[in-house]
């Protein structure tokens, strides 16, 4: 690894405004790229700068169904969201939809999936979002939600039950690269959400992260734009 793309707990601490102990619970958990080296972690420059980018609000975030809740009667496709639980799990989705700006609480959104990014080869890009188990966001599916300019790096939700083989069938490799996948935890969710792309307001959430901010201010723009 080269040690100028990394930055130690100390550094990510400063940078982040967090507690070592904190940082190392960020790293352990894979909400940041991280690796260790003994019992040092190294964290990469990119992914704390990521994580820093991240709008913080008041308050615990949503439950992962619940997040899911709101992500698809926000994108227009409640019907779906009538399949994550009984109606009283609904109507508080809506009620949190009337009374918050989704580009304001992003933060509290976040348990939506955990993200983890992969070096792959380049040739591996195509057959790994070809899958029947990957759903495009972000990057990947944002020239579908009217957010053009997009890398070529590919963005997509995968169940994170399937992560043992997706990584053995595509060679991945964790740590800073061409490959971010944001899995989903609990398999009943990912029955429920799976599509051929991420739902339009998941997508502009996962753009919020990203590195270009030019697509960043336009997630923005588009989010605000949002009627379910």
């Amino acid at each position: 690894m080269s040690l100028a793309d990394y930055v130690t707990v100390n550094e990510a601490a400063q940078i982040l405004g967090l507690s070592e102990r904190e940082v190392r619970a960020l790293a352990s958990g894979h909400e940041i790229d991280a690796i260790k080296r003994g019992n040092m972690w190294w964290l990469h420059r990119r992914s704390i700068e990521r994580r820093r980018r991240q709008p913080t609000s008041p308050g615990r975030p949503l439950s992962p169904t619940m997040t899911w809740t709101v992500l698809l009667l926000a994108s227009g496709i409640g019907e779906r969201a009538q399949e994550l639980g009984p109606p009283y799990h609904r109507r508080r989705a809506s009620r949190w939809l009337e009374t918050h700006i989704l580009a304001n609480r992003a933060h509290a959104l976040r348990q939506r999936a955990r993200p983890e990014s992969f070096h792959v080869h380049p040739s591996e890009l195509n057959r790994l979002a070809a899958r029947h188990d990957t759903m495009p966001t972000g990057a990947s599916a944002a020239n579908r939600v009217g957010v053009h300019g997009a890398r070529n790096d590919i963005e997509i939700y995968a169940p994170m039950a399937h992560r043992a083989e997706i990584v053995r069938a595509h060679a991945l490799d964790p740590g800073p690269g061409l490959a971010l996948i944001r899995w989903i935890l609990a398999d009943e969710l990912w029955t429920t959400i799976a599509s051929s792309q991420a739902p339009i307001a998941a997508t502009l959430l996962d753009l919020l992260e990203h590195d270009d901010p030019r697509l960043r201010r336009e997630a923005i723009r588009h989010l605000k734009r949002l009627k379910p």
